[in-house]
């Protein structure tokens, strides 16, 4: 007696491989359309669970769902291609006989990777093995899907219109302006005002510009502006200004030091910076660096001729300068500096609150001459002819401010740094004369002034040198070692000095006090800004994730195709891998010689005479119980 079972029973691998493929295709757009629900927003920072070990973030919810996703799609095409690999299972098996140990190994190539490399099974059944092939490479996409949702950084632009710093030389706060006398007023300048002293000093100590408050952390700007800046060039050597120079240096040397006729080297000079003075008299201007030397002193006491290297002798009533005195002055470099009006390209640039600025300047307008003083009542009015409401001379109100900049920017590099024998020294030791800043500054990293590192006597006079000399000479045993000084040799004196103004007119945007009062009529306009807005997002890439899941998919169709395929070498029936199908089929097998009844436990391991037991499969819809198989060649069995 048979019962009829219905077509969808008969056919359930079909309609399971089909279900399966439908199911894995709906997983993989759920997981394409989660991720793109959240590209380009934030992570979450919502904590769920938060009393159970500490919780879960919003970002680790997200990727668990997301394997998930891959998960639930690797099992459902999976789950289609071992029913389609069942399939050729069961037709391969059924063909002809086979060795035991194969039909054994057989069924596993979908539970256990090795089983892939067993050349046998490929040999027995090449379409189960290429199913079980891509059932194991079905796993990859389960690592790339997960993957294709990452973190990153996100970065929008904007433009506006904003107030940035700035520097205003029409303030008041740049020069400090002295008033004198009743009847008519008189305004003369000072000195530089503390805000001013503050921002060129600092920015030339440290060589850089000094840090400016950005309106926002991450911010681009161009600022174009009027502004002084300082034009530096060496004097020609073979010019009368450098001869007369030279002499006046020269002059100095070996002034106050005369005995007879006999002038010794009071004082040796490293290094001299100064501005041109004005006669109070007579108004004229000298250029030189000591306008009044003083020739007429007394010869120092207990100092008698030959005691000290000679400079000059006097020669028929004249100076005689000496080759001792010439020498010190002979690799002598002298550069001439001169303030300027000229305009300024700053651009400013702003990421996460670090400034950069590109500097430039473009043209020369006109020199700038320094104001000493202003007078009468209202010194920087004027009336046009005609007008009722008054011009005021804004020239003169940047003049002062112009002129305090270089006045600051001078008190870093004016003064000397000499070696000279000062009056009533009886052991006859010079005295080290340092009375500049400049060694505050980058100037002294030059090449140019590589020499006044040290700041000993080295071998002069009653001195043994300094420490530093005496270990590098041998003479101070001492195992240690010091840091090299590393000379910027590649700048000239006067690139490094221009470069150094630059920055300190642009640190004067560091100061409040010197920034414009939107009041005044003479405030600058605002200024385009381009702000940048850095944020964390989630970053989806779709054409990966597709790329993935339309390979699996592929592949998959491929495994249904060939289960099918099977399904139909089956005479049109289905198979599964239940117990139930394996007892079944197994009351109707023929075995080459019987199992002993000591090992139908089937315990492991499998005696090996079993393994090598040849079994065949009666045709299908045939029935019968064991019979003996006929004994094949071992190339058959396969």
């Amino acid at each position: 007696m048979s019962t009829m079972l219905p077509e969808w029973a008969a056919h359930r691998a079909r309609g399971m491989m089909v279900i399966m493929l439908l199911l894995g295709a709906a997983f993989a757009v759920g997981h394409h359309f989660f991720y793109r629900s959240l590209s380009g927003k934030p992570p979450p920072s919502i904590i769920y669970f938060g009393g159970f070990a500490g919780g879960l973030t919003g970002q680790q919810v997200n990727l668990a769902v997301g394997s998930a996703f891959a998960f639930s799609v690797n099992s459902a095409l999976g789950a289609a291609i071992t029913t389609a690999a069942d399939q050729a299972f069961w037709t391969a098996i059924r063909t002809k006989s086979s060795r035991l140990e194969v039909v054994d190994n057989l069924p596993t190539a979908t539970t256990n990777v090795w089983s892939i490399f067993d050349f046998r099974l490929w040999k027995k059944s090449l379409t189960r093995m290429v199913l079980a092939t891509i059932f194991w490479l079905l796993c990859v996409t389960s690592f790339i899907t997960p993957a294709t949702l990452n973190v990153g950084w996100s970065v929008v632009k904007s433009k506006s219109i904003a107030r940035v710093p700035q520097v205003d030389f029409t303030s008041l706060n740049f020069a400090n302006i002295e008033g004198e006398g009743d009847l008519t007023p008189t305004f003369v300048y000072s000195n530089p005002q503390y805000p001013v002293l503050q921002a060129v000093a600092g920015s030339t100590t440290g060589g850089q510009i000094l840090p400016i408050s950005s309106p926002h952390q991450n911010a681009t700007w161009l600022l174009e502006f009027d502004g002084p800046a300082l034009s530096c060039q060496e004097i020609d050597k073979e010019s009368a200004l450098y001869e007369d120079f030279t002499n006046n240096i020269l002059i100095t040397m070996v002034a106050g030091g005369k005995s007879g006729t006999y002038y010794p080297c009071m004082r040796s000079f490293g290094y001299i910076s100064w501005v041109p003075t004005a006669d109070i008299d007579t108004g004229v201007i000298s250029p030189l660096p000591f306008p009044h030397p003083p020739w007429i002193a007394p010869p120092l006491p207990g100092m008698a001729r030959g005691d000290m290297q000679g400079c000059a002798d006097t020669i028929n009533g004249s100076v005689s300068f000496l080759r001792s005195a010439l020498d010190q002055i002979a690799n002598m470099t002298i550069t001439r500096c001169i303030t300027y009006n000229t305009s300024y390209l700053a651009n400013f640039t702003y990421i996460n609150g670090i400034q950069s600025v590109e500097l430039a300047t473009k043209g020369s307008f006109n020199n700038v001459t320094g104001l000493s003083f202003v007078r009468g009542a209202g010194p920087f009015e004027k009336r046009g002819i005609g007008s009722r409401s008054p011009i005021y001379n804004i020239h003169a109100i940047e003049t002062f401010a112009y002129q305090a900049v270089m006045d600051a920017f001078g008190r870093m590099f004016v003064g000397v740094i000499a070696y000279e024998y000062p009056p009533g020294n009886e052991d006859r030791k010079p005295a080290h004369t340092n009375d500049t800043q400049m060694m505050l500054t980058p100037l002294l990293g030059t090449a140019d002034y590589s020499f006044l590192q040290s700041l000993d006597m080295g071998s002069s006079v009653g001195g043994i040198g300094s420490l530093l000399e005496s270990v590098e000479d041998g003479g101070t045993p001492w195992n240690g070692y010091s840091v090299l000084q590393t000379l910027n040799s590649t700048l000239p004196v006067a690139s490094v000095i221009e470069e150094l103004f630059r920055n300190a007119t642009i640190s004067l945007m560091s100061m409040p006090l010197l920034r414009p009062n939107y009041s005044s009529p003479y405030a600058p306009p605002d200024v385009a800004m381009t702000l940048t807005a850095y944020s964390i997002i989630y970053s989806y890439a779709a054409r990966t994730l597709w790329l993935a899941y339309g390979i699996a998919i592929g592949m998959t169709l491929l495994s249904i195709l060939l289960g099918f395929v099977s399904i139909y070498y089956n005479d049109g029936f289905s198979y599964m891998t239940k117990f139930s199908t394996i007892l079944r089929i197994a009351y109707c097998i023929d075995l080459s010689e019987p199992v002993r009844p000591e090992d139908t436990d089937g315990k492991d391991p499998t005696p090996r005479y079993i393994g090598n037991l040849t079994i065949s499969f009666p045709p299908t819809g045939k029935t019968g119980r064991y019979e003996k198989a006929a004994v094949v060649s071992e190339e058959e069995q396969l």
